[in-house]
């Protein structure tokens, strides 16, 4: 692949954790009961928007990245299982957010990796792996993202503690999902480069 068209999966990931850190100037970090349809709105946005600015150069379409990326977090915050990515347990035990997590995360991931998909699977051949990556990607990163908000905060006795948390949490589905994307572009490359832009 031509060097200049590399696929960066630190620009990725940087990308990902800097749009999380944006996105707390509109979402307040809480628990489920604190956030709905309209912070998982503006939170999936700005990770959207972010990520499409990324993607542009290898998906001609990449503002519907934004689109697949908004909805399923819009629709997340306003249902029970709440708003994931800007959630803190109430739990203090360390074993239950870890397996919490592991299983909230696959969800998340699944849910979201979908709505992705679907913008993927025009451009990229074998793009339902994606689905399986970012499923996978939640699953780690918010367990153990969890998991250190928890020992922080019982540490320092400040909420500081989970914002920390999370913000690992999404450096870790940042770095992971960024490695499989780059992956499958890089799998795709040829036909990405010769395949017209698919009509949506």
């Amino acid at each position: 692949m031509n060097n200049s068209l590399k696929f960066s999966w630190i620009q990725w990931a940087i990308g990902t954790a800097i749009a999380f850190l944006t996105s707390l100037l509109w979402v307040e970090i809480g628990e489920p009961r604190d956030l709905g349809t309209i912070e998982g709105t503006i939170g999936g946005t700005i990770i959207g928007c972010f990520q499409a600015l990324i993607l542009s150069r290898w998906l001609p379409q990449s503002w519907l990245w934004m689109i697949a990326t908004l909805i399923p977090w819009g629709l997340m915050g306003g249902s029970n299982f709440g708003l994931i990515g800007w959630v803190a347990p109430r739990t203090d035990s360390w074993l239950i957010r870890l397996v919490v997590g592991l299983i909230f995360g696959a969800i998340t991931g699944f849910w979201t990796g979908i709505w992705q998909w679907l913008v993927l699977r025009t451009r990229l051949s074998g793009s339902q792996w994606w689905i399986i990556i970012n499923s996978l990607s939640w699953s780690v990163g918010l367990s153990l993202g969890w998991l250190v908000g928890g020992l922080l905060r019982w540490k320092t006795h400040l909420f500081l503690g989970e914002v920390i948390g999370l913000g690992i949490t999404w450096i870790l589905v940042g770095i992971q999902t960024g490695i499989g994307l780059g992956k499958l572009l890089e799998r795709n490359f040829p036909t990405l480069k010769s395949r017209p832009s698919a009509k949506i």
